[in-house]
């Protein structure tokens, strides 16, 4: 690798393209002059106007384009441009920064993000900015602010700004970004829901907040891409919802057949305890099974003991309501009580969940 220096040695310039204005060119010029190891931008299916453009950036020195023939994504975009640094050993060691090519992110704050990235090591990198100010499009601010909250609530780390595109890699979670599924701006949300997932560590880097022409630049579908961000948002919910439910069925199922069968011959009291204690016994194991596997990821024996902690907490609370809701609701069979008092539960147990149980040993939250 060519010696070179300046504030952006040893990091490469990843810009998903899509019919890019003629001021991209000087941008990426600007970028080589600060150090950066090679800019690599991705000509995602632009129009034939663009091709100058383009051309432009292939005689820069230090500047690679890579094309699609036809429009992909974003996601598609950064994978391939990850898989092009990932293949040269000559760039071994180096961080890679995604800007987009708008102009929405100086070189200034590149450089920024790119030598967190360096400094990092495992932990990924965030170019956030501050939606609040006035400049900010209305609805880019209550988009941020609701799949901000949303995120936090779902997945626990609190980000300032969870669309930014600009992001440092450091080279140890190169790969781990290759294997994120997601062919448009759903990758970038999936991204961040993988780090939660898997407690990769974030560091949040505050950056200039430019808009221009009231973000008229930006090529996100209205409704599609939305759509597909959304769904990728609160997929640890649907993952979380289907593992309740099939314990829940678990549960009621061995609660009526307890209770109707099996400790029948007892009192009341009696009856509904063994039977309460036999369905959670049998649902439990099946609901933490498939909370590690799928929803917040696997942990240690730690996690285990909090889960039965938690469990028992639960199994005393599910008899007190189902208690309660008969001496309420004398008319309902016990059964459907039951079932009411344990959705109650199922909502507070998914924040204790991913904030106490499924915790890892050791782990920080964003910077």
């Amino acid at each position: 690798m060519d010696e070179k220096t300046g504030p952006l040695r040893r990091c490469i310039v990843v810009i998903p393209a899509l019919d890019p204005d003629e001021a991209l060119p000087a941008y990426a010029a600007a970028l080589l002059e600060q150090g950066a190891e090679q800019v690599i931008a991705v000509d995602d299916g632009s129009a034939e106007s663009c091709c100058p453009t383009f051309q432009a950036l292939e005689a820069l020195p230090g500047c690679t384009v890579l094309r699609h023939e036809r429009n992909m994504g974003k996601g598609r975009a950064l994978r391939d441009a990850f898989a092009c640094i990932a293949s040269q050993s000559r760039w071994a060691g180096c961080a890679a920064v995604t800007a987009d090519a708008d102009g929405q992110h100086s070189v200034e704050d590149v450089i920024a993000v790119g030598q967190a990235a360096l400094e990092e090591g495992g932990r990924l990198v965030l170019g956030v900015r501050d939606l609040t100010l006035p400049q900010v499009p209305a609805k880019s601010k209550a988009g941020n602010r609701l799949t901000s909250w949303a995120f936090r609530t779902l997945y626990g780390p609190r980000l300032r700004d969870t669309q930014t595109g600009l992001r440092g890699i450091p080279w140890d979670l190169l790969d781990w970004c290759r294997g994120i599924k997601g062919e448009r701006y759903e990758y970038e949300m999936n991204m961040l829901i993988r780090a939660a997932r898997e407690r990769v560590e974030l560091c949040q880097v505050p950056i200039h907040t430019i808009y221009y022409n009231n973000n008229a630049g930006t090529h996100l579908h209205p409704v599609r891409d939305t759509w597909r961000v959304t769904v990728s948002l609160v997929s640890g919910l649907g993952w979380y919802t289907a593992s309740s439910a099939l314990s829940a069925a678990a549960d009621v199922l061995t609660f009526w057949l307890c209770s109707a069968v099996i400790f029948r011959p007892l009192s009341e009291l009696a009856c509904y305890w063994w039977s309460t204690m036999s369905a959670r016994a049998l649902s439990s194991a099946l609901n933490y099974t498939l909370n590690r596997r799928y929803v917040f990821g696997s942990s240690g024996g730690a996690a285990l003991l909090r889960y039965y902690c938690l469990w028992g907490g639960q199994l005393l609370c599910s008899y007190l309501l189902l208690l309660a809701l008969n001496w309420l609701l004398p008319g309902i069979w016990p059964t459907v009580n039951k079932a009411l008092g344990d959705v109650i539960l199922a909502l507070c147990s998914y924040q204790i969940q991913m904030h106490w149980v499924f915790r890892e040993e050791g782990a920080h939250g964003a910077g």
